[in-house]
């Protein structure tokens, strides 16, 4: 989870990543890894898995709800969706093999 949550706030630090469901999908194919709150809709989750795919960016399923996810991006509401642009490939490996992926 330590790895997963450097990631976050390196990317929300440099301003390279974004959130929200709409404009996760916009930003699909220049992320490198797509983090989803358990709070995400299942007709939402079934899109950005199907374009995620699609586009062959990692997915990575967040251990808290929306609000904590927003609190982990430093805003005031909830996120359901991260996509991050920046970050390493050792980074992006690291949290999946750390979240079992």
């Amino acid at each position: 989870m330590k790895s997963l949550e450097k990631l976050v706030k390196d990317a929300v630090a440099a301003d390279n990543y974004k959130s929200g469901t709409k404009q996760v999908l916009q930003a699909a194919k220049s992320s490198k890894l797509i983090v989803l709150s358990k709070s995400l809709n299942a007709a939402d989750r079934a899109k950005l898995d199907e374009h995620a795919r699609s586009t062959n960016v990692a997915i990575c399923e967040f251990d808290g709800n929306s609000v904590q996810l927003g609190k982990l991006c430093n805003k005031p509401f909830r996120v359901t969706a991260i996509a991050i642009q920046s970050g390493t490939d050792a980074q992006i490996k690291a949290v999946m093999d750390e979240r079992g992926a």
